[in-house]
């Protein structure tokens, strides 16, 4: 069993393999989040300790189809300046959601899509590529 110990920072911790373990959530190399019970063995009273360094439980991220079918009723229009064969090119896009479907523009452009109001312009931020997308009524 491992003897939690503060060092002369004040800092409590373990020694594991020769490394002052101030973080027992994650192995020596802080590369992997690690269940400190079985990677360590450490037990459920010495962990109190150390409570506070927990991590969060992180939420699924949501897929591009379901991401997509939040832009139901919206109207954009996408300008297309440079970055392919086909620009300079535009389009309306009545039907986002078999519009963007079709054409894949990224999770966090179409995140950001559901937040802009009529009027709104929006710049995708890809190298090589100048597209910028207007809501409209």
């Amino acid at each position: 069993m491992l003897k939690i110990i503060t060092n002369q920072f004040g800092t409590k911790g373990f020694i594991v393999g020769g490394s002052f373990i101030t973080d027992p959530y994650h192995s020596e190399d802080w590369n992997t989040e690690v269940d400190p019970i079985e990677y360590y063995g450490l037990t459920e009273d010495q962990l109190i300790q150390f409570i506070h360094l927990k991590p969060k439980p992180t939420e699924p991220e949501p897929k591009y189809e379901d991401l997509v079918k939040n832009l139901k009723g919206m109207k954009f229009f996408i300008v297309r300046w440079s970055g392919d064969k086909s620009s300079p090119c535009s389009h309306t896009v009545d039907d986002p959601i078999k519009f963007f479907n079709d054409t894949c523009y990224g999770d966090d452009v179409v995140k950001d899509l559901q937040d802009i109001e009529v009027g709104e312009k929006y710049q995708v931020d890809e190298m090589m590529q100048d597209i910028e997308i207007l809501r409209y009524k």
